[in-house]
């Protein structure tokens, strides 16, 4: 006996289907595959676009940081100049707008004894020598605090900035600091400022005030792209001492630094003109600092 089964055509509900009618055709593909496109590029020009924005942004904070912070360096270290001892220079001499400018730091100042006679203990005042008496030795007024020591100099009334980076009598250097006894008890209460042998100072200050200075320059100048911060001697101020030189700022493309000298009643002011550029990103900032210029 023979059987034949008949395919009726029957689903059962819910049964998968093996056919290609639910697929996609080529064309299809075709045109998702090239939308996709379209938004990818689309979204890849403007995350580009983001992510530059972003970068250059961050390099033009980079640029301007680092340049905020060598104009404050300058300013702020400029604040501790002795009157009248900053000069700008162009490689052709003093207060000329140029790349380089220098000055000298105070480290203290206090005011000194001009009485003669004896304190009330009995020692002997000693009083700041001025031409055309010398002496040795003065003492001061303002305690036994005066942070000074010994190879420092003494600087009384400085009005130029000539004199006193050359071996001008303004400024005489500190051979010892010794102190003494002026009311008849314990401890020691002024300081003496000892000098290795009689020297004399050209004038009185009108405030007897002296300054104590550091036994070098401070300079910044422009070498290539590179700013530099730099110890430097009295007797050639506009030239770094070799082995202070200090980076203070990087893809410098122009730096002009300009003094205008002050007086005795109004202080002086120093314009720092200064480009950066590091090839993508141009900055430039011109900041004005006052200088006290009361001797």
């Amino acid at each position: 006996m023979r059987y034949r089964i008949q395919n009726t055509g029957y689903k059962r509900q819910g049964a998968p289907s093996f056919g290609f009618a639910s697929g996609f055709t080529l064309i299809e593909l075709v045109v998702a595959i090239t939308l996709l496109g379209i938004v990818g590029g689309m979204a890849a020009v403007f995350l580009g676009n983001t992510v530059e924005g972003y970068s250059s942004l961050n390099r033009r904070d980079q640029l301007q940081t680092s340049l905020r912070m060598a104009v404050e360096r300058i300013s702020r270290e400029l604040r501790h100049a002795l009157p009248n001892s900053v000069c700008t220079d162009d490689g052709s001499g003093c207060n000329n707008p140029g790349g380089i400018v220098y000055f000298i730091r105070t480290v203290d100042a206090g005011e000194y004894q001009t009485r003669s006679g004896n304190y009330a203990s009995g020692q002997a005042r000693a009083a700041l020598p001025v031409t055309p008496s010398s002496a040795s030795s003065f003492d001061v007024l303002s305690g036994t605090d005066l942070n000074a020591a010994a190879g420092q100099w003494i600087v009384v009334y400085n009005t130029d900035n000539s004199d006193i980076y050359s071996s001008g009598s303004r400024r005489q250097q500190i051979n010892a600091i010794s102190s003494k006894d002026t009311n008849g008890t314990a401890p020691d209460d002024v300081d003496v400022i000892q000098f290795a042998s009689s020297v004399s100072f050209p004038t009185h200050s009108p405030t007897r005030r002296f300054h104590v200075i550091e036994n070098n320059a401070v300079i910044f100048y422009l070498q290539g792209t590179d700013l530099f911060r730099a110890q430097s001697s009295f007797a050639s101020p506009s030239s770094a001492t070799a082995g202070t030189e200090k980076l203070l700022l990087e893809n410098v493309s122009a730096c002009t630094f300009t003094y205008v000298p002050g007086s005795l009643l109004r202080s002086g002011l120093l314009r720092i003109n200064i480009t950066v550029d590091n090839g993508t990103e141009s900055l430039q900032m011109i900041h004005e600092a006052q200088v006290y210029n009361a001797p």
